[in-house]
């Protein structure tokens, strides 16, 4: 059996379109977006006590001093370790150690290898000898560990002293924890070089491998991995879906693509529609801002709509009432949009746009944005941004801006990774190697 015999019509027709006179491919990358959580986080930085602790004693002390500020510490510093060899420190603090190290040995409280002890009094000991005494202070002292305790908010450094004194390890021990404070990093690393960045500057701090403002970087990998190398092809579709209702005067020259991915058969075309914000319009395109409904994303997503209705038994077929005009646009307009419809394989039992990718020749409107995260699409890619009126980036990038105060009054919604919306969906913009000229929207007002 030959290989094209096991691939739906679909992925037929997505060859021929992909690459016929009408269709061209765009070179280029995929440039991920950035989520307004990333954007507005601010470096921050909180003071912390750390002191050092005998090395077998860790576990005990650290048990002490969480559950006497368990209620009290409000800042999560899980990026930060808690235990540290001398060693590992930064060289700031390794100079700073080395500093107190040298001062209390001169005062006879403190060994040059790093460790307090107790000074060994002379005085009224005539039975010790000299000998005694040289063994006495050369005597191996107990390994210790750097300990971030807490954060100086939750205690005192008196507090913390009379906890660390409390414990057994202390009373017995010549080590002293020497409290000091220093300044660590409130919010944890995105990358591993940022880990080994901060572990330079202020305290050993732990990569986990999230990113607790946006996607996880594994998942971003996965989906470029499997879209970049036909996201050209899609973007020129979605090009061509453009021009066509331009050209019959239907709308302005943006275009949208549906892909559906599946595990079997790969990914297939299921629907395509330009922008028809003309359409049925009496009044002049100087005058308004056309039909809202029939802008592409929202035609599109309702052909997938409609696909959905026809794989029920009770909707057979959709009926449609000639006369009167259908403002939402949802059936195809031109030629090419008929094509893809009625050749379209959308897998039956789906729920909205669940996990579809989205193709756009521009970043779509805060409308459509809504509209997109509404019908649970999983991959958004667009080509041009929309400073003024696009809903999914969260900066201002690239845009003809007269002044940094007029481009940072400009809302910036983000909408594609929104802590505040009950869904989320990857989004990436299209960067063109050489951008088609008819796509390019100078007047930057304009809701796509």
């Amino acid at each position: 059996m030959s290989t094209s015999s096991c691939v739906e019509p679909g992925q037929h027709q997505l060859h021929e379109w992909s690459h016929d006179s009408n269709t061209s491919f765009r070179q280029g990358r995929l440039l991920a977006l950035r989520t307004k959580a990333e954007i507005q986080n601010v470096f921050e930085t909180v003071d912390v006590y750390i002191a050092t602790i005998p090395l077998k004693a860790a576990s005990a002390v650290l048990k002490t001093i969480d559950s006497a500020v368990r209620e009290l510490e409000t800042t999560n510093l899980n990026h930060l370790k808690r235990l540290v060899k001398p060693e590992q420190l930064p060289p700031h603090l390794n100079h700073e150690r080395a500093d107190i190290c040298l001062t209390g040995a001169r005062s006879g409280h403190v060994s040059l290898s790093g460790v307090a002890r107790k000074p060994i009094v002379t005085g009224g000991c005539s039975d010790i000898s000299r000998e005694r005494f040289e063994q006495c202070n050369e005597a191996p002292t107990p390994a210790t560990l750097q300990f971030l305790a807490c954060t100086t908010r939750s205690i005192s450094f008196n507090q913390l002293h009379q906890l660390l004194l409390s414990t057994d390890v202390f009373a017995t021990s010549q080590v002293d924890p020497h409290i000091r404070t220093i300044k660590v990093p409130v919010t944890p690393p995105l990358s591993h070089e940022q880990a080994k960045q901060l572990s330079q500057q202020y305290w050993p701090t732990v990569y986990k491998g999230g990113n607790p403002f946006g996607p996880h970087p594994a998942m971003i990998s996965r989906a470029v991995e499997e879209t970049q190398s036909q996201a050209g092809s899609y973007m020129g579709l979605a090009t061509r879906a453009g021009k066509a209702t331009s050209a019959e005067g239907k709308g302005e020259l943006f275009g949208a693509v549906v892909v559906e991915r599946s595990n079997s058969v790969g990914p297939s075309v299921v629907a395509v529609a330009g922008d028809a914000r003309w359409e049925n319009m009496t009044e002049a395109r100087s005058q308004g801002k056309g039909n809202i409904m029939a802008h592409a994303v929202m035609r599109v997503i309702g052909m997938i709509a409609n696909q959905r209705l026809t794989t029920y038994d009770t909707h057979k077929t959709l009926e449609t009432n000639e006369k009167q005009p259908n403002y939402f646009a949802d059936t195809p307009l031109t030629a090419f949009e008929n094509e893809i419809y009625s050749q379209s394989r959308l897998a039956p039992g789906g729920y909205l746009c669940l996990d579809l990718e989205l193709y756009l020749t521009h970043e779509p409107c805060v409308m459509c944005s809504m509209a997109i995260n509404h019908s649970r699409f999983g991959r958004v890619v667009f080509g041009q941004r929309m400073p003024r009126t696009g809903g999914l980036a969260a900066d201002v990038v690239g845009d003809n801006a007269s002044s940094m105060a007029e481009a940072d009054s400009r809302p910036c919604y983000g909408l594609w990774w929104c802590s505040q919306l009950n869904w989320k969906f990857l989004t990436w913009q299209w960067i063109d190697e050489d951008p088609p000229p008819e796509t390019d929207v100078s007047h930057t007002d304009i809701q796509v």
